[in-house]
């Protein structure tokens, strides 16, 4: 049987859980990798568009890279990926998008499945 730790209508006097600031959650399980890959937009104004990447990190949920052009955050995309055992291709949608020197766009995907 469950039961409800505070009872109805009570708003409870327990304290909400402290917040480490000092854990960085991106960092975990993201590794350092250059691999070539292939980024196909394929939503709105530039769908259909195509760019040579180079990664810069990868992990089990997602990869990020450079790019001179702008993409939002929420846009849909496909990446295809070199790997010695070929391309694998990802669906994915831009989580962090932000702009560094030189016109140059650091770009953050999270992928949402298989094509």
């Amino acid at each position: 049987m469950y039961m409800n730790a505070t009872p109805a209508g009570s708003l409870g006097s327990a304290s909400p859980l402290p917040i480490n600031n000092s854990i960085d959650r991106r960092g975990e399980n993201r590794r350092p990798v250059q691999a070539k890959a292939t980024l196909v937009v394929l939503d709105c104004p530039l769908a259909e568009t195509s760019y040579d990447v180079v990664t810069r990190d990868l992990s089990l949920s997602g990869l990020s890279f450079l790019l001179r052009e702008a993409l939002t955050i929420g846009q849909n995309c496909r990446i295809d990926l070199q790997t010695p055992g070929g391309v694998t291709s990802h669906l994915c949608e831009v989580i962090r998008a932000r702009v560094l020197s030189l016109g140059r766009h650091e770009i953050a995907v999270q992928f949402r499945g298989k094509p």
